[in-house]
């Protein structure tokens, strides 16, 4: 069966400006990140348009959604969130002495690579730029309380039976300036389906 990841563009380089679109939901390999996976428990969705810009040189323009099951750097709990991203790349066809290993230098922030017998590739590109998708700061929702630092109970189940007499008191102008400025919720920063 052929991968719906590896697109045949040998139509496509028949006239330069000619251009093909699509969207395709596969699975792919999962993609390991600290804190988490992405794609592991489904399908990626790429929408995507690919044009001949001459010389057998394939330009894609991609939006591309998955979802991922990642932990919270406040409360250490799982959450799945939607990862989504748009990316270009460029694919050019591998010259004569070219190796399977070598590639082109990337152009600035865009990919370039290879592409062998009119089959352009797309999993390389897909995996580096869901990576590039994962929050820096990965939180199960805007608000999350984290833990508590002397008891370790998840501040979102409730509040702890710490008394304030145990606090540290180098944090005391923290404890001031959040029972001034509240700890309320901020809603949920999970997101919707992809």
């Amino acid at each position: 069966m052929a991968d719906p990841l590896v697109i045949d563009v040998e139509a496509l380089t028949r006239q330069r400006g000619l251009q093909s679109t699509g969207t395709v939901v596969a699975p792919i390999e999962p993609i390991s990140v600290p804190g988490g996976d992405i794609a592991a428990h489904g399908p990626i969705r790429l929408h995507y348009r690919l044009t001949h810009t001459g010389e057998g040189r394939i330009w894609l323009e991609a939006d591309l959604a998955a979802r991922a099951r990642l932990t919270c750097d406040r409360c250490l709990d799982s959450f799945e969130a939607n990862l989504h991203t748009r990316y270009e790349e460029e694919f050019l066809p591998r010259p004569p002495g070219a190796g399977a290993g070598d590639e082109p230098e990337d152009a600035g922030d865009t990919r370039v690579a290879y592409y062998d017998n009119h089959q352009v590739d797309l999993r390389e590109g897909i995996r580096q730029n869901l990576i590039l998708a994962v929050p820096a700061k990965q939180l199960c929702r805007w608000g999350c309380r984290g833990l508590c630092p002397r008891c370790g109970k998840n501040l979102n189940e409730g509040p702890c039976d710490c008394r304030d007499e145990d606090l540290d008191p180098r944090l005391a102008a923290l404890d001031q300036w959040l029972r001034e400025h509240g700890k309320g919720e901020e809603g949920d920063h999970g997101g919707s389906e992809a």
